[in-house]
């Protein structure tokens, strides 16, 4: 997947002059060199502390780092930056060759708060210290926190958190360098801090390794997340030279190296020793949350030792890669002196796959999902209105998601030539008295209306869950219908008020955010703040207009439908006559071609296009647009409140998901795509594993991790295999 643009909105800071690297210190507060005041910046940071991450081994990659905190004793001014360096124990970064180097990793974000009444806030970067020789340009060896507001006059206690290392294989053992500087915006002199006289660095918090590996899950095992218990696969560590391991300590790691948060739980597990000699009095026992292993005489002959048979239960809803420290050298795990490994996966934490949304039909699956987000008797629709659809093909009821959102209601599907029985109890059990129809005779037949019009109407719950029978029938209230769908379409966007099209602020979403094909779209917007949008998909095809349905739900952007070759009159026409300003075009230049979207332009509307490279990956790439934070304008902002949960559909099907855009009456959900019922798709996979990593969703943290996977459709809409499949994706992160 494309780098686009994360929770923080990173600038390139270069640190400048830095001379100075702290030591690491485990817990103890050092004092800052005062600096000169300045009545408008950072004037000097105070009680200044870096606990210790434990040992870290060379060669390792999203290593836990500790949380590193200090005070700013005056006010700040917006664009002072704090500038936090790192490098190995006793040289700089590539001193002696490009594999000795302390570098933070940059897969999750870094956040730091502040405290108290008018605290500033921060956006964290990443950037190579101007220092470094060019054989390690890439480096991310500085860290610049850069003031984005503030309203008080301190001191300001700050905590900088998520912070994970990278090591090279030769990195100088001994503790990791940390330099800490501060800079105001209009003075440029840097206030360097030094340790306090006296003070001393943690032997523990050192990069040194053990003579010996790890592996583990093989084969890869999962367990559900949120609670459950399982048996994982066997840690094997192998040592490198005899007598290399006299213990072992295997503890799971804490946030954010791994969000996945979990204990070794039941009974001991066993450790046997292979491959070697005279290595014996292994004693395994839990330990805490950890396993130690005690071994009585080390080996004579390098040796294998096998832990096997341990259990785990999750203590989160956090999907992804669970992972442990496995560290030797001690008679405890507070002991141990030296890394084997730092971040091995041990076990994956899968998402919970929910009950199917489904029916026996098309139609039915269509009530359960109105009925999973309307139950009948206790939450019907307020407008007790409900769109009708029919069940034979797909333009009508998807261009009607924007409809069903401006209503307040679902999507209800039916044959055309007469209204289903199901449907027709569904009607009532909703409470519905007005139908608003979409499609012409040739898809809802003038006695489907008729048979509509002669239903009994009831309150919400009909006869079969406590609603009692009203005075009149069910009414069709209005047709909206055209020749072709394109004019079907048309008369759905007109129908609400033109008002009801809602704006938004998409400016950091243009220039191929979230296109990998070579379609065409613009380069920026077409004006500044929040723009009237409109979806445009062809209506040739289902796909793109699927998963978009409960976008046009939740946002109120109409679904405007085109010919794939060229902009539909009726398109152009809909565009013109809602005000539309910018317009989410979906797929590629095979499902709108670049003359659709030109002819767009010329209409004086900017187009976002979001495609892949078919319509699993044009779903996934919808989905982080919408997952995106507002933050940057890059994205739709969801994941502050799509509940972790993603909804999947076959994607060589339309029936499924043609109604599933009411669940977005629950929360904005995204809807994915898979290849068919029996394979998830080359492209899908790597969103679901952004789902499952600590990073989240194009940098979303916890808030872009998938926790629930709800299908639509039974069990031969989407074999539970495909289901497991996607699980395993997220699990594996």
């Amino acid at each position: 997947m494309k780098l686009r643009p994360s929770h923080f909105h990173f600038r390139s800071v270069a640190a400048a002059g830095f001379a100075t690297l702290l030591a690491l210190a485990s817990g103890v507060f050092l004092a800052a060199t005062p600096a000169s005041a300045t009545a408008d910046g950072v004037s000097g940071l105070t009680n200044i502390a870096v606990a210790t991450p434990g040992a870290l081994t060379t060669g390792g990659t999203n290593q836990a780092g500790s949380n590193i905190t200090f005070s700013i004793p005056s006010a700040v001014n917006t664009d002072d930056v704090i500038t936090i360096q790192v490098q190995p124990h006793s040289s700089s970064n590539c001193a002696t060759s490009t594999t000795d180097y302390v570098a933070f990793n940059n897969s999750g974000p870094i956040v730091a708060a502040a405290t108290g009444t008018g605290a500033p806030t921060f956006v964290a970067s990443l950037s190579t210290a101007a220092t470094d020789p060019g054989t390690c340009s890439g480096l991310k060896d500085v860290l610049t926190l850069t003031v984005t507001s503030n309203g008080g006059s301190g001191p300001f206690p700050v905590t900088v958190s998520g912070i994970n290392y990278n090591t090279g294989a030769t990195a100088d053992a001994g503790s990791i360098g940390v330099g800490i500087s501060s800079k105001t915006s209009t003075n440029t002199s840097t206030t360097f801090v030094t340790p306090a006289a006296g003070t001393t660095t943690s032997s523990d918090a050192t990069v040194a390794a053990a003579s010996a590996s790890a592996t583990a899950d093989s084969p890869a095992v999962t367990v559900t997340s949120g609670g459950a218990s399982g048996t994982i696969s066997n840690i094997v560590v192998t040592e490198g030279s005899a007598g290399a391991v006299t213990s072992l300590c295997i503890t799971p790691n804490s946030a954010p190296s791994s969000p996945t948060q979990f204990s070794f739980t039941g009974t001991a597990p066993t450790t046997t020793v292979s491959s070697g000699s005279g290595a014996s009095g292994i004693v395994t026992s839990l330990s805490g949350s950890s396993i130690l292993v005690q071994i009585g005489t080390v080996s004579t002959a390098a040796a294998i030792y096998t832990v096997s048979g341990a259990t785990v239960t999750t203590a989160t809803a956090v999907t992804g890669p669970a992972t442990v420290t496995v560290t030797t050298g001690g008679t405890s795990c507070g002991a141990d002196l030296k890394g084997i490994a730092a971040g091995l996966v041990v076990f994956g934490v899968a998402p919970v796959i929910s009950n199917a949304i489904a029916g026996v039909d098309a139609d039915g699956t269509a009530i359960a999902e109105m009925e999973a987000a309307f139950p009948p008797g206790t939450s019907c629709p307020t407008s007790h209105a409900v769109v009708l659809a029919t069940d034979q093909t797909f333009p009508d009821a998807l261009a009607a998601s924007y409809l069903a959102g401006d209503l307040g209601t679902g999507i209800l599907l039916t044959p055309t030539a007469a209204l289903s029985a199901e449907t027709q109890t569904a009607l009532q059990e909703e409470g519905i008295t007005s139908v608003y129809v979409v499609g012409g005779p040739l898809a809802i037949s003038q006695n489907t209306i008729n048979e509509v019009n002669a239903t009994p109407a009831y309150t919400c719950g009909g006869p079969n869950n406590g609603g009692t029978k009203t005075t009149s029938d069910i009414t069709v209230v209005q047709t909206l219908a055209g020749q072709t769908q394109y004019d079907t379409a048309q008369q759905i966007a007109n129908f609400p008020a033109a008002s009801h099209v809602r704006s938004f602020n998409l400016s950091g979403a243009y220039a191929g955010q979230y296109n990998d094909t070579t379609g065409n779209e613009s380069s920026t917007a077409s004006g500044t703040g929040a723009l009237r949008t409109a979806i445009v998909a062809t209506g040739a095809s289902f796909q793109d207009a699927a998963g978009a349905s409960v976008l046009a739900y939740a946002n109120q952007f109409p679904v405007v439908l085109t010919d794939p070759n060229s902009l539909s009159p009726e398109a152009s026409t809909t565009l013109q006559s809602l005000g539309i300003t910018q317009a989410i075009v979906l797929g590629g230049p095979l499902a709108v071609s670049a003359g659709d979207v030109t002819s767009i332009q010329a209409l004086g509307i900017s187009v976002i296009r979001v495609a892949g490279q078919d319509a699993t990956d044009t779903a996934q790439e919808l989905a982080t647009l919408e997952l995106q934070s507002t933050s940057s304008a890059a994205g739709l902002g969801w994941s502050s409140g799509w509940g972790n949960k993603i909804l999947v559909a076959r994607g060589d099907f339309y029936s499924d998901a043609l109604a599933g855009c009411v669940l977005a009456s629950i929360a904005p959900t995204p809807l994915l795509l898979t290849e068919n019922p029996g394979s998830v798709g080359q492209y899908l996979g790597a969103f679901l594993n952004q789902g499952g990593s600590a990073a989240g969703i194009d940098g979303q943290g916890a808030n872009g991790n998938i926790q629930t996977i709800q299908p639509l459709g039974g069990s031969l809409a989407l074999f539970f295999t495909t289901l497991q499949a996607m699980a395993g994706d997220v699990a594996a992160g």
